[in-house]
């Protein structure tokens, strides 16, 4: 401090020197304040920027994510289409204001086209980076379509334009927002390929449809698809071809991508025109105007023959459901030696049986007495089977039913109906299941799986294309037995009048079908011959060895002078 007369003192520039620096520092804080306040601004200006783009992206991607569920559902009258519906509408407004507008229905119809004439099986969209402008947005998108029956996706890009509303941000409904080349009266199609369609072949590499019952029941039609034409639609029908945009009057505008094209494959099955026509030679000669007869080889449970009397008309070869009859004495045969019982077990031939207050008899009052099973089975003596199924254990009819595929399933790919076994309610429904009647349903297709299991050891659920979908053994200890019972049949009981050519093994069956006095019957025979195994049915035909038995023999007998 400088020296004054009355000692030392402040000095007055120093006092102006500590004024500034308060003054710069006030000023550094007012700077330093009014910097942090708009740099606050503007990071919550920038949050507020994300946010805003976060709700965009977020309802572009609802859009698309209904849409994706629209577009692969399989048609109006699923879940998945109502909704993929609802989703779309939620997530739209109406267009109709703006250029190529439209409303969210006509959205949606649009999007229904798209899907069910490109046939779309598959669909996934990759969202780009939206740009925002006060309460407009564009959201740009990559498509990948997949189209049946076509090697490679369609894929294109688009844009959706979003608009903010009092329930946040919506697409705009435009039909450029589905596809960027549509606009309002156009629409998307494919073009059909110029190759031409596989055929459906015999194993031999024939065209089924030399076969006019087959073709009428079997292979179908292609306009609707029906048949094993829709079956094996994907692999038959020519690839390739081109997704265009037409005009309302189908005329088309422009090409948007073409596939290479070429011919349909061809589909290989099991059936054999040579059995086929000896089938349909021997139906020709039923006694009755209704029939229906299946071959299968025993070998591998394929199917050889599907012949239907008259041939047109629903197919009763796979789709008949008719009580079995006697013909399930098979089952009952092989339920009985599966537990315990042998070829020698005594069974007594009575006249009739009361069982539960309802009394069975055999056919024209027949009865033979104390007889082994053997006998009982070849002579098809119903009151000694209803005796035997008492004697077993609860279940073994069902279970050995099971055994030979008897659950109400469809065996092929077609309409189509197997065997049923309801569980029996009472005694007298047991005592009536066992000689196949109460409400036990079998087809022809069906029996004829069961003689092919006696044959080969193996129940094997029947098919036409492939293999068996599924198989069960026969227990060994019971083959022998069952394969000589059936011999019987042939040789000395009901079908022995009936001259079979070569050694044939069959099972005979008449199946009352209604009530009556006496009650009608649908007649039946099955069996097997060497690796083929077959079934006949006749309705309202009488008794099995009457009328069915003798198509069998000259099915066999056309099948030989075939050869």
């Amino acid at each position: 401090m400088p020296l004054t007369p009355s000692g030392f003192t402040a000095s007055t520039s120093r006092r102006r020197g500590r004024g500034r620096q308060r003054m710069i520092i006030a000023v550094v804080v007012v700077v330093v304040l009014a910097a942090g306040s708009g740099v606050g601004y503007v990071l919550k200006d920038r949050a507020d920027q994300r946010a805003a783009d976060g709700r965009v992206r977020t309802a572009a991607a609802a859009y698309l994510a209904a849409w994706r569920t629209m577009a692969t559902a399989p048609g109006a009258a699923t879940q998945g289409d109502k909704v993929g519906r609802v989703a779309v509408a939620a997530a739209s407004v109406p267009g109709g204001s703006t250029p190529g507008g439209i409303s969210v229905p006509d959205l949606l119809t649009t999007m229904a086209q798209v899907r069910d004439k490109l046939l779309v099986t598959g669909a996934s969209f990759a969202p780009g980076s939206i740009e925002r402008k006060g309460s407009a947005a564009t959201a740009p998108y990559v498509a990948r379509l997949s189209l049946s029956g076509l090697p490679t996706p369609l894929e294109y890009a688009g844009v959706l334009h979003l608009t903010s509303t009092e329930h946040g941000w919506k697409v705009r409904a435009e039909s450029a927002a589905v596809h960027p080349a549509l606009r309002p009266g156009l629409h998307l199609d494919r073009t059909a390929s110029t190759g031409h369609r596989g055929q459906i072949l015999s194993a031999d590499g024939r065209p089924l449809r030399d076969s006019g019952d087959l073709a009428s029941n079997l292979v179908g039609r292609t306009g609707p698809l029906s048949g094993l034409e829709r079956v094996y639609d994907s692999q038959l029908r020519p690839q390739g071809g081109a997704v265009v945009v037409q005009d309302a009057r189908g005329k088309t505008v422009q090409t948007l991508h073409a596939y290479p094209m070429t011919d349909g494959k061809a589909v290989s099955t099991t059936l054999d025109l040579r059995v086929q026509q000896a089938a349909e030679e021997a139906l020709a000669t039923a006694a009755r105007p209704t029939a229906a007869m299946v071959a299968i080889d025993t070998r591998t449970g394929g199917v050889l023959a599907l012949a239907n009397h008259p041939p047109s008309g629903a197919s009763r070869a796979v789709r008949g459901k008719y009580p079995p009859g006697s013909t399930f004495k098979i089952i009952t045969a092989t339920a009985a030696l599966m537990n315990g019982k042998s070829p020698n077990t005594s069974l007594n031939c009575t006249q009739n049986i009361s069982v539960d207050g309802r009394t069975f008899q055999n056919a024209e009052a027949e009865q033979f007495g104390p007889i082994p099973l053997r006998t009982a089975f070849a002579k098809s003596c119903n009151t000694a089977f209803i005796q035997l199924e008492e004697s077993l254990p609860k279940g073994a009819l069902e279970k050995a039913a099971a055994l030979y595929g008897f659950d109400g399933g469809a065996p092929l790919d077609i309409a189509s109906f197997g065997g049923s076994f309801p569980t029996p309610r009472d005694g007298a429904e047991s005592a009536s299941a066992a000689i196949g009647q109460a409400r036990i349903e079998a087809s022809p297709l069906q029996m004829a799986s069961v003689a092919a299991a006696v044959a080969s050891g193996t129940w094997r659920q029947p098919f036409v294309e492939g293999g068996p979908a599924r198989s069960n053994a026969i227990p060994p200890a019971v083959l022998p037995p069952l394969r000589d019972f059936m011999r019987a049949v042939v040789t000395e009981g009901t079908a022995a009048t009936v001259p079979m050519p070569g050694e044939v093994y069959g099972k005979t069956g008449t199946a009352e079908y209604t009530d009556g006095n006496p009650p009608p019957t649908h007649a039946w025979f099955v069996g097997y011959r060497g690796d083929v195994a077959f079934a006949v049915v006749v309705e309202d035909g009488g008794f099995g060895a009457e009328t069915a038995a003798p198509i069998a023999a000259r099915f066999l007998g056309a099948l030989d002078a075939n050869r």
